[in-house]
């Protein structure tokens, strides 16, 4: 009965001491902490540890490339990003962990890895929403740059007609890298790190070499007709979907009135032959 019961509470403790470490991680904004000191000593230590292993590094590019900084904020960090993981494991552990051991450590993997996943699924929205708004980039810089518009300035042009706001954010940064540090080549750099999308490094490709030859007409509307190309194929894709989805309820409904008919004719057969 003791063993039972600190088996069950093991992972109840596991759970809050995870929690504990995690907080400590998580308040740097309060300098009367003296968790503070240790959340600033292992921050260090993981940056210098990712300066040998590039896992800090790697990290923080996966997180930048796929919105992370976006959708989670500005001031998300890859030590920050694991301190989220594991307060949600640690989360899930004491939860579930007071049920058995098998279904903490299920609750615990599952919420390690949601934000991992949730910003992989938001990313591939974000790509999907950008196309048409990339394909009317293109078209508005091939229009600039044949009218004798300065490359960035047409950028920026292009800026007012964007409406997703992940893109619209990131050409806003990059009309003010431009304008504030004067190196147009740094600035398209840091702009094509933001995102995971093929688009987004044709059309950096092209505004550089826009920038050192002025050839790039002919590139952009090639992009722009590829675009319009994807464009075609999501569509199709939800096509798709949507029919699969009207077939899986139609034959949901279908299911659902043969088996109240066939109810009703059992019912019938059986209270005719207890009637004779």
């Amino acid at each position: 009965m003791i063993v039972d019961y600190g088996v069950r509470l093991l992972p109840v403790c596991a759970g809050g001491l995870m929690f504990a470490l995690v907080l400590a991680l998580y308040k740097e904004g309060r300098p009367d902490w003296k968790v503070l000191s240790t959340y600033q000593e292992l921050s260090g230590l993981l940056r210098e540890r990712g300066r040998q292993t590039g896992w800090y590094r790697k990290k923080q590019k996966w997180l930048t490339q796929n919105g992370g900084t976006f959708h989670y904020g500005s001031a998300m960090t890859p030590t920050k990003y694991l301190a989220v993981r594991l307060l949600l494991a640690a989360v899930g552990m004491a939860a579930a962990g007071s049920l058995s051991w098998e279904y903490g450590v299920i609750a615990c993997g599952i919420l390690y890895f949601l934000p991992s996943g949730l910003l992989v699924y938001l990313n591939g929205r974000d790509n999907e929403r950008m196309l048409p708004e990339l394909k009317l980039v293109f078209h508005g810089l091939e229009i600039q740059i044949l009218a004798g518009v300065y490359v960035i300035d047409a950028l920026a042009e292009c800026y007012g007609s964007v409406q997703e706001k992940r893109l619209r954010k990131a050409l806003l940064e990059l009309a003010g890298d431009v304008v504030i540090k004067a190196d147009a080549y740094d600035a398209l750099d840091r702009f094509q790190r933001k995102f995971d999308n093929r688009y987004v490094d044709s059309l950096c490709i092209i505004l550089l070499q826009a920038l050192e030859s002025g050839q790039a007409v002919e590139l952009l509307g090639d992009i722009g007709e590829q675009i319009k190309d994807m464009e075609e194929t999501v569509l199709k894709r939800r096509k798709s979907a949507l029919d699969r989805s009207i077939t899986f309820y139609q034959l949901g409904i279908l299911a659902v009135v043969l088996a109240i008919a066939l109810y009703a004719c059992v019912t019938y057969m059986f209270g005719a032959a207890a009637g004779i």
